[in-house]
């Protein structure tokens, strides 16, 4: 059942309004995980799921600098979600 999961995420994943739908659902699943965290508490844990399932966290665990590179881009996209989000998905 997992080899075909992964095969229709795979094939289903291939663009951002599709891996949008993906995340959503993810999002979704962490809610009903923690049931009693907030809205807020819930996409800090679908966040840190998300980076502890990143190989290349897993492979630059001990990399301090590489560390300190990615948190900077992660703040740099945390600004560029929300003016997508206030520009293009509120619009719709």
């Amino acid at each position: 059942m997992r080899r075909i999961f992964l095969f229709l995420l795979k094939k289903y994943s291939k663009t951002e309004k599709d891996r949008l739908v993906i995340f959503k659902s993810l999002q979704d699943s962490v809610e009903e995980d923690y049931t009693e965290q907030t809205k807020f508490g819930n996409l800090y844990n679908a966040n840190i799921e998300f980076l502890m399932s990143s190989e290349l966290m897993i492979e630059l665990s001990e990399d301090t600098m590489s560390l300190e590179m990615i948190k900077s881009g992660l703040s740099k996209s945390f600004t560029e979600s929300v003016n997508y989000i206030n520009n293009e998905i509120k619009k719709r």
